[in-house]
């Protein structure tokens, strides 16, 4: 039995990779050039630090990959143990996009300030805390589990941008305990490099929800009835 389903899992992985290798030069040239970009903001800080302030061009992009996420997360996942999915994209989206480095009145200014105004309301808080940690108990931990087991190329692309995440996270805290003695060149490396990897977070989530959940046992199954209903051709 327990070669029969690792069997099963090994299929489903195949299957599942078989899909996106068509893509795998795409996936490669991505991945050499994010790290050709990283080299050159380490070489260049102060020249890359244009590109990475507030409402910059690595920040809009960043927003941009995490909202596209969210949006496509409420058609691909419907459902409501399903919306945390979505949900936490759009919140990551909103916490990207700073409402004074808009011109004030201005649509985008009266958006961002609306929402932190209903995010900072107690009730909302609780709502999509509820929404958020059931979803994860309910439907995130269980589909985790069985992702591992499969090996499903969306948790190791997922994985990929958590670490990132992570690393962006300790450059930041190693920033700011050593800011005193940090040079003004390495200060902005540090940021920079922050930034980025935070772009590369958001466009890993990105990634992620677009590849999804490999439904290869469902597709089987259901090409399986539709050729018991079909007449025999002889």
């Amino acid at each position: 039995m327990r070669n029969k389903n690792k069997a099963c899992a090994d299929a489903q992985m195949a299957t599942a990779f078989d899909r996106l290798g068509t893509k795998g030069g795409a996936l490669v040239g991505s991945l050499s050039l994010a790290v050709v970009l990283l080299c050159v903001i380490m070489i260049w800080p102060l020249q890359a630090a244009a590109f990475n302030q507030e409402g910059g061009l690595i920040e809009t992009i960043s927003a941009t990959a995490l909202l596209t996420a969210g949006l496509v997360a409420l058609v691909r996942f419907p459902g409501l143990s399903r919306l945390y999915i979505a949900l936490v994209c759009l919140l990551l989206a909103e916490r990207e996009l700073e409402a004074e480095v808009y011109t004030e009145g201005s649509v985008l200014f009266v958006v961002l300030e609306w929402l932190d105004l209903l995010l900072d309301a107690t009730t909302v808080r609780i709502a999509l805390g509820v929404i958020v940690i059931g979803g994860l108990l309910w439907h995130g931990i269980p589909n985790g589990v069985r992702a591992l087991r499969i090996r499903a190329p969306f948790l190791t692309v997922f994985v990929l941008a958590g670490s990132v995440a992570v690393l962006a996270q300790i450059l930041e805290e190693v920033s700011g305990f050593f800011s005193e003695s940090l040079s003004v060149t390495m200060a902005t490396r540090l940021f920079v490099l922050e930034e980025t990897l935070e772009m590369y977070f958001s466009i890993g989530i990105l990634a992620a929800v677009l590849i999804g959940w490999p439904k290869i046992r469902s597709e089987e199954i259901q090409n399986d009835k539709r050729s018991e209903r079909l007449p025999d051709a002889r």
